[in-house]
């Protein structure tokens, strides 16, 4: 039997896949405990929805486009108060401890049961944090790399191999994760095509595939940034 709460908690579902989206609805709808106050396949709409509704808890796929949940985490903490819950197909655990790294209260898989995911979102809303011990253990690590002395690495040489050009484009599309492709390239002065051409040497330079692989290599390797500006200089 299902319990009524007084006060459902109110919950934002942010998927590109609108087929997703209204099964999710549907599953989350079930129980008294919750209800779905918006629904949201981008970033601007889940602005949108935040503005109208307010929600408790915000369940954000990860992969997203260009409008990729990791990417989406500052931006909504800087809009609301909201706590996240990575609902994703995604199985890269590296991008799982990124994105509770970047402020996530907890990640489930959309293979988990969905008696896994209510009681996410019912911890999650009462102030706890959702990762078993494993991902506890590797998170820790990557934050106590993040504050070791550095030592010259491999990802140190990767980028030294930019060129300035590239240098410039890595930053900006870093320092402007929140943004489409199309005003990066505007910010810069350069088309879409030459951006995504440098983009393309960068990833092949940095051994990554995708723009979020690129946001976590940066966010991992803390000499990214640093490394990137001295070859500016």
């Amino acid at each position: 039997m299902l319990r009524v709460a007084t006060n459902p908690i109110k919950v934002l579902i942010v998927d590109p896949q609108r087929i997703v989206l209204a099964g999710l609805q549907l599953l989350i709808q079930s129980d008294d405990r919750f209800m779905v106050s918006g629904l949201a396949t981008n970033r601007a709409e889940t602005l949108e929805q935040i503005g109208i509704q307010e929600p408790d808890v915000i369940l954000l796929e990860l992969v997203m486009g260009e409008d990729n949940g990791l990417y989406m985490i500052p931006v909504i903490h800087a809009a609301c108060k909201a706590k996240i819950i990575m609902l994703t197909g995604s199985r890269n655990l590296a991008l799982h401890d990124q994105a509770v790294i970047a402020g996530a209260r907890g990640v489930v898989a959309k293979d988990d049961a969905p008696s896994s995911l209510f009681n996410a979102i019912e911890k999650i809303q009462q102030g706890e944090l959702w990762v078993n011990r494993n991902a506890t253990a590797r998170i820790l690590l990557e934050i106590a790399k993040a504050n070791a002395p550095k030592k010259a690495v491999p990802e140190e040489k990767k980028l030294a191999s930019l060129t300035k050009k590239e240098a410039r484009v890595l930053q900006a599309v870093v320092a402007s994760s929140d943004k489409h492709l199309k005003v990066v390239a505007a910010d810069l002065c350069i088309s879409q095509h030459t951006l995504r051409n440098h983009l393309a040497a960068i990833y092949d330079k940095l051994g990554v595939t995708s723009r979020l692989e690129l946001y976590v290599f940066c966010n991992t390797h803390a000499v990214a940034k640093a490394t990137a500006s001295s070859v500016l200089s």
